[in-house]
Parts: C-alpha cells; sequence; structure tokens
C-alpha cells in the first residue's frame, strides 16, 4: 500500500494536469478570459456523450486560482498564449503572462498547444470506444 504522502502527490499530480486538460480545451476555440474558462470549465455537461468518459472532468469544479495557476503554466511552457485586446487595431497583441494581470488577459492556444489539444481528444475518443 502506498504512503499517505505518495497518494497525496498522486492525487494532486492528477489534478493538476486534469485542470491543464480542461483549460486546454477551454481556450482551444477562442480567446477567453480567466473567468469564462472557469465558467466553461465548470459547467461541462458529465452527461454528454462525447464528455462522459473524460477522465479530466473529475477535477471539476475548479476554481479562479485554479485556472489562473494552470494558464501561468501554459503560457510557461508555450501551449498557450496571454494577449490583451488592442480597441484601436481592433486585435490581440501578445504580452507575457503576469500573475497581477491574469483579470484582463485573454489566452488562446498556441500551434504547439493546439497539437496537444487535438491528443487529449484522440485520446479521449479512443477510450470511449
Amino acid at each position: 500500500m502506498a504512503s499517505i504522502d505518495r497518494w497525496w502527490d498522486d492525487l494532486t499530480r492528477n489534478r493538476a494536469a486534469a485542470i491543464l486538460e480542461l483549460v486546454l480545451d477551454a481556450i482551444s476555440d477562442d480567446y477567453e478570459n480567466v473567468e469564462i474558462i472557469r465558467r466553461i470549465i465548470n459547467q461541462y455537461d458529465r452527461d454528454e456523450p462525447d464528455l462522459k468518459d473524460w477522465k479530466a472532468l473529475a477535477a471539476v469544479p475548479v476554481s479562479r486560482l485554479e485556472v489562473v495557476d494552470a494558464l501561468r503554466e501554459l503560457t510557461a511552457e508555450g501551449f498557450a498564449q496571454a494577449s490583451i485586446y488592442d480597441p484601436g487595431a481592433k486585435e490581440y497583441q501578445a504580452v507575457s503572462f503576469r500573475r497581477d494581470m491574469a483579470s484582463v488577459l485573454c489566452f488562446y492556444v498556441t500551434e504547439k498547444g493546439m497539437q496537444a489539444v487535438d491528443r487529449i481528444h484522440k485520446r479521449h475518443t479512443e477510450t470511449a470506444q
């Protein structure tokens, strides 16, 4: 039997990985801010046929802090890009992630992030069959 410390470490690691998956999926089709990402994730319908076998949903509900931490990690590893909307230019401008600015930033997947989303969806589809 695993020690309590190991069990806790595995549980925490698994939850963090699940949240990374959920956040990446939430930003894979549009620029989203932290609150919208959190809302998208917390409103996933686990009974929807396409989602019922997605193991990452076990992490729901997620907090704002968990979303911000995931976005920090995803941007640091090149899976997501932080941006700010420039109304004058009517476009998003890439910026560096800053925790103190997280509430005004928008996030979108990078090419590397989209490849990861595709792998996640493929893995999920194969598991569901």
